[in-house]
């Protein structure tokens, strides 16, 4: 059998076989099919924080969980799709034949296999700040407080854009910052000592799923979605188990209850929620996702009260509204200076 020549382009399927899915042209609206998914991606998102709560186990405890559940879900899934994706490159044999890897091919899917390390283990460890950092906020401040609070990687994105990348953008952004600041200050002065370390350390873990989403726009371009989020998913379960057993937190047993809720947080809240928003951006805007996403820190402080009594007071939603307005006009700012083919920014959400 002849083989066609080797393409280093085409050498790792890793970072150049496997692409994102192409998007729909602007002036196509998104069916009834997208907008069911990006609705049940909100309502599964929403309910994540109670679903942790209701766990009962300890905040570093549950983000390992939650992130080693979600890659025992999705490993399958890669596997098949990584066979496949070699299969049609050549690069593993088909039934009753035989092929061989040059010297060129081997060293390509060396490298390729280094990258993908080293990128994935970037994005799983700040993925692991990022959970460490909000679930453990869960405990020491109010489930609306908490949402709020890291809800605002978005705006995140688009400062640190500007301060790195100089990338062009609205003044209405520099506003949206003055006043979600005003917002967090707000509760801030209303708020006891413990809640403001716990809005603290959800504003900490907005800033690591900034840089998460940051890394995720350059791998998306390059890596399919589903190894990124294996191998992102796989190592921050890791360093958060590492921590857990250095910390002295025991990771078994769990009593069924616990681990009932841990595994609906990662059906629903990661694998089912955050797996539905990258399919969204198939058909939306990213911005237009990230607006749609504003309505985790309403609906799940509402189920919050309903299912924990969990109870903000008149500061935490004063403070919350005005902050969740001035997120939604940093998008929409950062919406109207989007560079052209800039709609994969946030294409590997949290």
């Amino acid at each position: 059998m002849v083989r066609q020549p080797f393409e280093v382009n085409h050498a790792v399927p890793i970072l150049d076989g496997m692409r994102a899915a192409v998007r729909q042209n602007s002036g196509d609206r998104p069916g009834a099919r997208a907008w069911t998914g990006l609705v049940l991606a909100v309502l599964g998102v929403s309910g994540t924080s109670t679903y942790m709560k209701l766990a009962g186990t300890d905040p570093l405890v549950t983000a390992f969980w939650r992130l080693a559940l979600s890659t025992l879900l999705l490993l399958p899934l890669q596997m098949w799709r990584r066979r496949d994706t070699l299969v049609s490159h050549g690069l593993v044999p088909k039934r009753n034949t035989v092929s061989e890897t040059g010297p060129t091919e081997s060293f390509c899917l060396r490298r390729g296999v280094v990258v993908f390390r080293n990128v994935t283990l970037l994005a799983g460890a700040l993925l692991a700040a990022h959970f460490g950092l909000w679930v453990t906020s869960l405990s020491m401040t109010s489930v609306l407080s908490s949402l709020v609070f890291v809800t605002m990687s978005p705006l995140f994105v688009a400062v640190l854009d500007l301060v790195f990348f100089r990338e062009h953008t609205s003044p209405l952004l520099w506003v949206a910052v003055a006043i979600v600041t005003a917002g967090g200050v707000f509760i801030g002065l209303r708020a006891g000592t413990g809640a403001n370390l716990g809005n603290l350390l959800a504003l900490g873990g907005a800033l690591a799923a900034s840089l998460y989403l940051i890394v995720g726009r350059s791998a998306s371009r390059t890596m399919d979605p589903v190894p990124y989020n294996v191998g992102a998913f796989g190592w921050a379960a890791v360093l958060t188990g590492v921590v857990c057993l250095v910390t002295g937190r025991p990771l078994l047993p769990l009593s069924g209850t616990s681990f009932l809720w841990l595994s609906v947080t990662a059906v629903l809240g990661q694998t089912v929620g955050h797996g539905l928003i990258n399919a969204s951006l198939r058909s939306f805007q990213p911005q237009f996702v990230a607006l749609m996403l504003l309505w985790e820190p309403i609906l799940g402080g509402m189920l919050a009260f309903l299912v924990l009594g969990d109870r903000p007071g008149p500061a935490e939603l004063v403070g919350a509204a005005v902050i969740l307005a001035g997120l939604a006009l940093g998008i929409t700012a950062s919406r109207r200076f989007a560079p052209n083919g800039s709609s994969d920014a946030e294409a590997q959400p949290l």
